[in-house]
């Protein structure tokens, strides 16, 4: 049985890997080379000069003034990795091919998260692939452009919670929320799917239990997550004297007009409805702030097929919950991430989506029966093929 598992993930990693290379090909990107919208690079250099800000102003990255000091405004996370490899790099840390590596263990993780819950081999593997190269996450994770790392490495960390969220041992418990805070110091929306990340470990514990007494032996699994919200708490003051400001307010963007608003949501959800267009012969997506989100990220169909088939309870009304919340959180924020292929907000939702996909037995059952996921497979070349195509066109015009 593992050595089937063992083929099916090496072939699945192996179409991944195929992916990035001709990618890195076709746009001449070297393997180990550094990418010029470096935030992250920076600010672990000035850490290593134990200093939170900056030396300078860097006119190409979005940089925050506050104070007479320049600081970083994005979550910290991705500057801890740059951190450790910084001694041995300098400035030319390999940033691009960092996150790739993220985008293939996060692969690995979503195939040994469905293996773990009865898939076959070969389901699990499509339904990773669908997660990652039938996603925007495969264009994100081509570069380690600032936006771009923290999406991915918020992706693998979410991926990673989920997976030991379902292991049996006790110990995993702790890392998986370890994993949601680490998640949240990249996208900080990803606490949003604390609920749903407490479910599952009162599911876990109950044992017939009482709910006061279940509840109160989830604290003690909890606590790494509330270490690191502190830490990033901290750093927030230390920077901007506030314990939740991570520096986007102090951007020139949001000088006259709020970060976030629910007036923006009416408009950001038909931005992520557009359709690419036919220009001159060539397709063309549109170029700002979205495209139809289930056609560049189709496992979204997977997941609302998968909803309907299973009883709804209160695992899937928690989901459904944190899923809104987290799509009103994204839609009220002032753009949609700007210039880009897709819809790159949507795949912050992604990873949890297993939570929900795991619960249609319907497929399961079908896996374990030795016939082909039919629709996961029809999905996945759809997203596989959209996005190849949607990020050789935009690394060529980048």
């Amino acid at each position: 049985m593992k050595s089937k598992q063992n083929f099916h993930i090496i072939w699945a990693i192996a179409i991944l890997i195929i992916a990035f290379t001709a990618l890195y090909l076709v746009i001449g990107q070297g393997f180990f080379s550094h990418s010029d919208y470096d935030s992250y690079t920076r600010q672990a250099a000035a850490w290593h000069s134990g200093q939170a800000n900056l030396p300078e102003f860097v006119p190409w990255l979005e940089i925050a003034r506050y104070e007479g000091q320049y600081f970083i405004s994005f979550p910290p996370f991705p500057s801890v990795v740059q951190f450790a490899l910084y001694p041995i790099f300098g400035m030319d840390v390999p940033d691009n091919l960092i996150n790739t590596l993220f985008a293939v263990g996060a692969l690995v993780l979503i195939f040994f998260t469905f293996v773990r819950n009865k898939f076959s081999g070969v389901t699990a593997a499509v339904l990773a692939l669908l997660f990652v190269l039938g996603s925007n996450v495969f264009y994100l994770s081509v570069t380690g452009w600032v936006w771009f790392s923290a999406q991915v490495q918020g992706f693998f960390f979410s991926a990673l919670c989920v997976y030991l969220l379902f292991s049996k041992k006790k110990v995993a418990w702790y890392f998986a929320f370890l994993s949601l805070g680490i998640a949240f110091a990249c996208r900080p929306f990803q606490i949003v799917y604390f609920p749903l990340a407490l479910y599952l470990l009162y599911r876990n514990i109950s044992e017939g239990r009482g709910a006061v007494k279940t509840l109160a032996a989830c604290i003690k699994y909890v606590l790494p997550l509330v270490l690191v919200g502190a830490a990033v708490a901290v750093y927030n003051y230390i920077r901007f004297e506030s314990f939740i400001e991570f520096g986007h307010n102090y951007l020139p963007e949001f000088a006259s007009e709020p970060q976030f608003s629910l007036k923006y949501i009416g408009t950001n959800f038909m931005e992520i409805l557009k359709l690419p267009r036919i220009i001159d012969g060539e397709l063309m997506p549109p170029m700002f702030n979205g495209t139809l989100f289930f056609l560049v990220n189709p496992v979204y169909i997977l997941l609302v097929v998968s909803m309907i088939r299973q009883k709804f309870g209160a695992k899937q009304l928690i989901y459904l919950l944190c899923l809104i919340a987290h799509m009103l959180l994204m839609l009220s924020h002032k753009t949609m991430g700007g210039w880009q292929f897709g819809s790159r907000y949507l795949v912050d939702m992604i990873p949890f989506m297993a939570v929900m996909i795991m619960g249609d037995r319907t497929l399961a059952r079908r896996s374990l029966d030795d016939k082909m996921p039919i629709l996961p497979i029809a999905l996945a070349a759809v997203g596989i093929i959209i996005n190849l195509y949607g990020a050789a066109w935009f690394y060529t015009i980048a």
